[in-house]
């Protein structure tokens, strides 16, 4: 135990300053992005809006991500990962203003469509940026890091976001689930994100890449698009699992076990503190059985944690719901350290394009189609649906054929 302490205490002295920028925007976009999950749908439904309106909306968000996904890689490739990251954080903090200010449905679909493409674009381009600042040993430490940075901050966001609502309704005098207290409760999102900006605006420096054939541009690694489709799967299935109960994850504690705003809040809180303990995890695992099997395996730990929220018990349904932010959070940082791992530098914008892509789009069709058939069968089938994605994810993730490109650190 000292031993390994003494090692993760080596470890963190060895990340650069670049990293620690790159994770403090990670952990204020992320509170951000809390406060939007747990109170957007709340402000929807106060306006008199449906949850098929809410499952349509969320389609319309994850739909933005998969029609701009490949001019999103492009654009990452163009501009660089950190300009485009930026870029990113700007469009979706004026989205978000011009959400809030929507006077019909119409109006919300186009802007939570700039919403999405903007957010898939600023986190598309962060893995990227993380890979071009670390070398290869750093990466699945790292990785975890932002994941973990980007999650646990869910834990203070969604208790935040819970009571956001009162206060703002005592500074305006009215009703805390009115429209009015949702809307002002959520230009809190749009502060976040530009503060979040602030420690990645100076330059980060980059590590000299090689692939492991010894080219320095890494072209003679260069994929076919069916390998990087191939490796996007896990991240489509990932998507149809996530889009199955996420965007429905506070209404199914509200409508199943009839608890309050700040009840849901403290839920969904314990939630991103799984999720934020997960992302810490995955790189002591790896370095345990090995980045694939690692990936793979804490992957495959969400199916039975989803299978848990069937019960009817409270504490049971939140434990399944807290070990699934686990796994999921314990194995996407993984993965993406693989892919980044097995993927040339001209490549990776293209590659995680792809798997926000594919994850956009798994997301999208899951959520509408579960935004349509929930209220006919309840949350029971979507729960289902869920973990068995998340064993498909598992299942591609151990038999993606991969070949490493080194990295190394500038002199």
């Amino acid at each position: 135990m000292i031993a390994l302490a003494a090692n993760v205490r080596l470890s963190l002295a060895r990340i650069p300053l670049a990293v620690w920028r790159i994770l403090a925007h990670s952990f204020i976009f992320g509170f951000a992005l809390s406060i939007a999950d747990i109170l957007f749908n709340f402000y929807l439904v106060s306006q008199g809006y449906t949850i098929n309106d809410v499952g349509l909306l969320s389609m319309v968000s994850r739909a933005a991500g998969m029609l701009m996904g490949l001019p999103i890689g492009w654009l990452i490739d163009r501009l660089g990962p950190q300009r485009a990251m930026i870029t990113g954080v700007v469009v979706f903090a004026l989205g978000w203003a011009a959400l809030l200010q929507a006077p019909s449905l119409p109006w919300l679909i186009t802007a939570q469509f700039v919403v999405g493409a903007s957010y898939l674009l600023a986190a598309t381009a962060v893995t990227p940026l993380m890979a071009l600042v670390t070398t290869e040993e750093q990466r699945p430490l790292v990785f975890g890091m932002n994941a973990s940075a980007t999650l646990v901050v869910g834990l203070i966001g969604s208790a935040v976001g819970g009571v956001l609502p009162m206060l703002a309704a005592g500074v305006i005098a009215v009703d805390p689930q009115s429209t009015a207290a949702y809307r002002l409760a959520l230009v809190s999102v749009i502060g976040c994100s530009i503060i979040a900006l602030l420690p990645v605006l100076a330059r980060l420096p980059a590590v000299v890449e090689t692939s492991t054939a010894g080219d320095v541009d890494g072209q003679a690694t260069r994929h076919s698009w069916l390998t990087l489709v191939w490796f996007a799967v896990p991240s489509l299935l990932l998507g149809i699992g996530g889009g199955a109960i996420l965007p429905f994850q506070n209404l199914f504690f509200r409508d199943q076990f009839g608890l309050s705003d700040a009840g849901v809040g403290l839920a969904l809180a314990l939630s991103s503190l799984g999720a934020g303990i997960g992302a810490l995890v995955g790189a002591p695992v790896v370095r345990r059985i090995g980045l694939q099997r690692g990936a793979a395996l804490l992957r495959l730990g969400a199916t039975p944690a989803m299978l848990l929220m069937l019960t009817p018990w409270l504490p049971v349904a939140i434990i399944g719901f807290f070990a699934r932010g686990f796994f999921i959070a314990a194995s996407y940082p993984m993965n993406d350290a693989l892919v980044m791992g097995a993927t040339p530098p001209a490549q990776r914008g293209l590659a995680m394009s792809l798997m926000s892509l594919l994850w956009a789009g798994g997301w999208a069709i899951s959520a509408v189609i579960w935004g349509w058939v929930a209220p006919l069968f309840g949350y029971g089938p979507q729960i289902i649906t869920a973990a068995v994605a998340y064993a498909l994810s598992a299942f591609v993730i151990w038999s993606l054929r991969l070949q490493r490109i080194a990295a190394q650190p500038t002199a």
